[in-house]
């Protein structure tokens, strides 16, 4: 990385918070990572790599945190359990779907990520599409539950993760893969789509999270070989270890809070956040 800003230990302060606070919350990391590599004055192509470094971070306290949740979906597939666990196997299933469907979606998108993470237009374009995405997923789900309150008789038993069907998981991992386009929340849209394929806002958010691993850790995985062939240029060691160490340790501590958070909040709120920073977005696009 070639055009470091005038001041780089605060450029990576400041974008490994940003990552940390936001890659758990439907407000899109990689949006708030552009926006700042553009007050920054960093080139598109450049920040990205950086950017893409920093999910690491997040990656690796996901992983911590979520330990538990992996281990079981892990030991679900062991011969001793092959006659019990089906809803976590069911579950494992529906997150490779979703991978499936996400993988190829961001490798056709990856060549123009650099172009619209260096635009202001189209980073507000985005910001605004993920507010429309918020909106509909929370109308949909308030007006379900609305008519399960006049129904006289008990509400069936809501979707869960481990019953919500194949369709549904290849549909929130399409929702997934648009989500690698700069402004529009990767959380926002698996939380949105598991509302609207009918799961619970809680289920919806902790699945949003666990289908999320796979994909940043092949993220991880392919900038893991670009460092080691020299295609993946980063800051000098110490400015990006601290981009690093502020990502990885902000992350692991916003999590259980987001996680809590997003689950228990309705979605207006962050639609509302991404409307405003969309459209000052805008606005900024057309008087520059």
């Amino acid at each position: 990385m070639t055009g470091l800003p005038a001041s780089p230990w605060l450029y990576s302060a400041c974008l490994g918070l940003a990552q940390g606070l936001t890659e758990f919350l439907p407000v899109s990391s990689s949006g708030h990572l552009s926006l700042l590599n553009l007050l920054f004055g960093v080139n598109g192509e450049e920040g990205l790599e950086f950017t893409f470094f920093l999910h690491i971070a997040t990656l690796i306290a996901a992983l911590i945190y979520f330990r538990r949740d992996i281990a079981r979906l892990v030991r679900a597939w062991a011969p001793a359990h092959r006659h019990d666990m089906a809803d976590r196997r069911r579950v494992g299933v529906f997150i490779l779907i979703g991978c499936l469907v996400t993988g190829p979606m961001g490798l056709l998108l990856e060549d123009k990520l650099g172009a619209i993470a260096d635009n202001y237009l189209f980073l507000g374009c985005a910001f605004l599409l993920t507010t429309i995405v918020l909106c509909v997923a929370e109308i949909l789900t308030n007006r379900r539950e609305e008519q399960e309150r006049r129904a006289h008789h008990k509400a069936a038993a809501p979707v869960t993760s481990s019953n919500m069907g194949m369709l549904c998981a290849a549909l929130t991992g399409f929702a997934q893969g648009c989500a690698v386009i700069p402004g529009f929340s990767r959380s926002g849209a698996t939380i949105a789509g598991g509302m609207m394929v009918g799961l619970s806002r809680k289920e919806a958010t902790r699945y949003s999270f666990l289908l999320g691993l796979p994909i940043i850790a092949a993220g991880a995985v392919k900038d893991g070989l670009g460092l080691l062939n020299g295609s993946l240029v980063l800051p000098p060691f110490g400015i990006s270890l601290t981009g690093f160490i502020i990502a990885g340790v902000s992350g692991y501590l916003a999590i259980a809070v987001m996680l809590h958070f997003v689950q228990n909040t309705q979605l207006y709120w962050f639609a509302a956040y991404t409307a405003a920073v969309g459209i000052i977005l805008i606005v900024i696009s057309f008087i520059k």
